[in-house]
């Protein structure tokens, strides 16, 4: 999945920074996925993700989210659209997802290393790898780089320039708390894999 694989920021910041994305492929096995996909969510969810986004019910924050109504939602050609913020909550679902065999293809994205060493851990056999190449062209079009750190957690291009200087400008100066300002630019991200935890230390270090 191309939209999860163009966040930028230093490794530090980059670090424990999970998307989890999982649906059936059109065409080829998603005719009776429905419950398949519920499965998937009922394990993310007890795990507890950072923020998952529900396309389905118009909901994007995992905070607010009601899991039961999210899960009802699903049917053959719904997917899965998650963030999490620890290494062991990804490693805890991958190993159930694992266990389970669900038949639904699961991508991860992060820091490269870390994926493929989660994988070892799991003992999970990765089948393919994307690696973003970076931005081309003319660079100096794009918003400053602490902007983008926020925006480029949003690979459909929906937490907008404009949006992230608003709510970094109220926590400079005192409008708004790092995480309720996390929280308002997370919003606009439909499908999840904003990870709001990441968000907020890029703006307490604004503080």
């Amino acid at each position: 999945m191309t939209h999860s694989l163009h966040r930028i920021g230093t490794t530090e910041s980059l670090k424990n920074d999970f998307v989890l994305i999982a649906r059936p492929a059109i065409g080829f096995n998603e005719k009776g996925a429905a419950a398949k996909i519920k499965r998937m969510l009922e394990i993310i969810f007890e795990a507890g993700p950072t923020n998952l986004g529900s396309i389905e019910t118009g909901d994007t924050i995992a905070a607010v989210l009601d899991p039961d109504a999210v899960i009802a939602q699903m049917d053959d050609t719904s997917g899965v659209r998650c963030t999490f913020s620890s290494r062991a909550k990804i490693e805890k679902v991958l190993r159930r997802l694992k266990a389970e065999d669900l038949g639904i293809s699961v991508t991860i994205s992060g820091i490269v290393e870390d994926v493929f060493s989660l994988c070892d851990e799991v003992e999970l056999e990765p089948h393919s790898i994307n690696i973003s190449l970076g931005v081309h062209g003319n660079t100096s079009l794009l918003a400053e780089e602490p902007v983008r750190e926020l925006t480029t957690m949003c690979g459909h291009a929906l937490v907008a320039s404009s949006l992230v200087r608003k709510v970094m400008g109220d926590v400079k100066c005192g409008r708004s708390n790092p995480r309720d300002a996390a929280v308002e630019a997370g919003k606009a991200c439909a499908c999840g894999i904003f990870n709001l935890d990441r968000a907020e230390r890029v703006l307490r270090g604004l503080q």
